[in-house]
């Protein structure tokens, strides 16, 4: 049997709900998708998913997020503040931590409230606008951020708000333009100006701020509250000396 991986942005919209009723139980999100990620995953892993002993060697810190929480913002920020791109790995796959940790690396997740994270990721992926779809987006979130609050208290593990990334100079954007640009989406709305993205999210907002989806949202608010009490900003944080601390 394989090892377990929930990277959520491969989970067939229609397994939110058996991923979210598997993570309230005590190791269950291990068993299902170690035992049925090849029918509700998409098994091809990008090499950047999949590091190698040399890929960790060279690491010095892990980011490992929520899709649309500032995963490859953060990145491109870490590996600025540590002098090289391959001192920073970045993975979605919350069973990767252990790895990151045996290796010695400080792993960075980054948290993002459910509605903006939601809203964010259905426009990213040209999401239909419906409530199905954005129950079940919701629903893996909440699996995903249960499965890392495990770690809350972990001395290789810090919690970083999203809101407090710092503002990111040219030469950066154009680096994680270019990573999403690498990522063959659907539409590459990621390019239009903040004003038209906040606009085009709209339909995905007066969903997720629906009566019909109030239980998902109110269960999903709860997970990111439980973690954000461990939040840390950025500018409180020395990457090259936490990362240091840590190995």
């Amino acid at each position: 049997m394989t090892k377990a991986q929930f990277h959520p942005q491969r989970l067939h919209p229609r397994y939110g709900g058996l991923v979210n009723l598997a993570s309230q139980v005590p190791g269950g999100l291990t068993v299902v998708c170690k035992t049925f990620g090849r029918f509700i995953f998409d098994q091809q892993l990008a090499s950047s998913e999949n590091p190698s002993a040399a890929d960790l060697d060279a690491a010095e810190v892990a980011v490992c997020g929520f899709p649309r929480t500032g995963t490859t913002y953060l990145q491109e920020y870490a590996s600025s503040a540590l002098g090289a791109p391959e001192r920073c790995w970045k993975n979605h796959d919350p069973f990767a931590i252990p790895t990151y940790s045996q290796a010695g690396l400080l792993t960075m997740i980054p948290l993002r409230d459910p509605v903006g994270t939601i809203a964010s990721w259905s426009f990213y992926n040209n999401d239909p606008p419906s409530i199905s779809r954005k129950r079940s987006r919701l629903l893996a979130y909440t699996a995903w951020h249960r499965a890392v609050q495990k770690y809350a208290k972990s001395p290789q593990v810090l919690f970083i708000s999203f809101d407090s990334l710092p503002v990111l100079d040219d030469g950066l954007i154009d680096n994680v333009r270019q990573s999403n640009e690498g990522q063959s989406l659907s539409l590459q709305m990621q390019n239009f100006p903040s004003e038209i993205r906040e606009e085009l999210k709209a339909p995905y907002l007066d969903i997720l701020n629906s009566n019909q989806l109030r239980h998902q949202l109110a269960d999903a608010y709860q997970v990111f509250e439980q973690l954000s009490t461990e939040v840390v900003t950025m500018p409180d944080i020395d990457i090259a000396a936490a990362a240091a601390a840590a190995a």
